[in-house]
């Protein structure tokens, strides 16, 4: 199976963090999203694949490791889904592609289930979420219909895309748009969707990717008091409580934290800081 982590895009949303750290390099915990990744795929036997870079990609190269089996795509201008393509000439049946943006845990098993019927050209894992944020996925019996965006009044919710596909060789030639649900709906393709309802995690705002950081703690560190990267520092006497650190910060004795991001290298001497972003270029509100 070989597999393309999207990993490109700019982040908007996710400013002023992503003007430091690209989203698939976000650590959870310590480590970054996309080796988080690469190690839920090498699990499910996926070792040959992709990752396409574009924004601070040479953050993503190295966050991803020298991994044998794994090239990466420099896009000098973003192409959109259209970049899976470039997989066309090492995809022997399927290409298993992921958003490198959320961390979920593949419903890979049940997706290869639903790709058995000969007639579908791909398998679409699909979350319910009640948010409103998000598209909405239109189905019919496990078909899906096509996609729009979620009514301004909606409460009752709806399937979204959970950032996981299954795409026939057939179907990826096919991916002419830059969001692959127009190429869908354009070449009538038949996809299935199959619904998931394990973690989920969304890096997209910084509030989201701060609420992600205890999420997955819940899970792998849940005594923790602060999600702490590699090669920081905390003074035995700073006060430094529910915070996510990235590599290199540097707490002293005389700072209080509470519920704030600090990017990576800050050295901090003294202040109080509380849902706040603090980086070398400013603090920003953490909303």
């Amino acid at each position: 199976m070989t597999f393309f982590i999207l990993a490109g895009g700019l982040g908007l949303r996710a400013e002023p963090l992503s003007r430091f750290k690209p989203k698939p390099a976000f650590p959870l915990n310590g480590v970054p999203l996309v080796t988080l990744l690469l190690e839920q795929l090498r699990h499910l036997g996926c070792t040959q694949g992709f990752i396409n870079l574009h924004h601070l990609g040479a953050q993503v190269a190295a966050a991803a490791g020298n991994r044998p089996g794994v090239r990466f795509i420099e896009e000098e201008k973003l192409s959109g889904s259209r970049v899976l393509r470039e997989a066309l000439p090492c995809v022997s049946n399927w290409l298993l592609a992921v958003n490198g943006d959320t961390f979920m845990e593949i419903p890979l098993a049940e997706m290869l289930l639903q790709a058995q019927d000969p007639r579908m050209d791909g398998v679409l894992a699909a979350r319910w979420d009640g948010s409103g944020r998000y598209a909405r996925l239109h189905c019919q019996e496990g078909d899906f219909l096509g996609s729009a965006p979620a009514p301004e009044s909606d409460a009752s919710g709806g399937l979204m895309y959970a950032g996981a596909a299954l795409f026939r060789k057939t179907a990826l030639a096919k991916i002419d748009e830059t969001n692959f649900f127009a190429s869908i709906r354009k070449h009538e393709l038949r996809f299935r969707v199959v619904t998931y309802g394990g973690i989920w995690l969304d890096v997209g705002t910084p509030a989201s990717y701060f609420a992600a950081n205890w999420e997955y703690m819940a899970l792998v560190a849940p005594a923790a008091l602060n999600a702490v990267s590699p090669g920081v520092a905390i003074a035995p006497a700073a006060d430094v409580e529910r915070s996510v650190l990235w590599e290199g910060a540097c707490i002293g004795p005389g700072v209080r934290l509470r519920q704030c991001i600090v990017t990576a290298g800050v050295r901090l001497e003294k202040g109080s800081h509380f849902r706040q972003i603090v980086s070398r270029q400013g603090v920003f509100p953490l909303s």
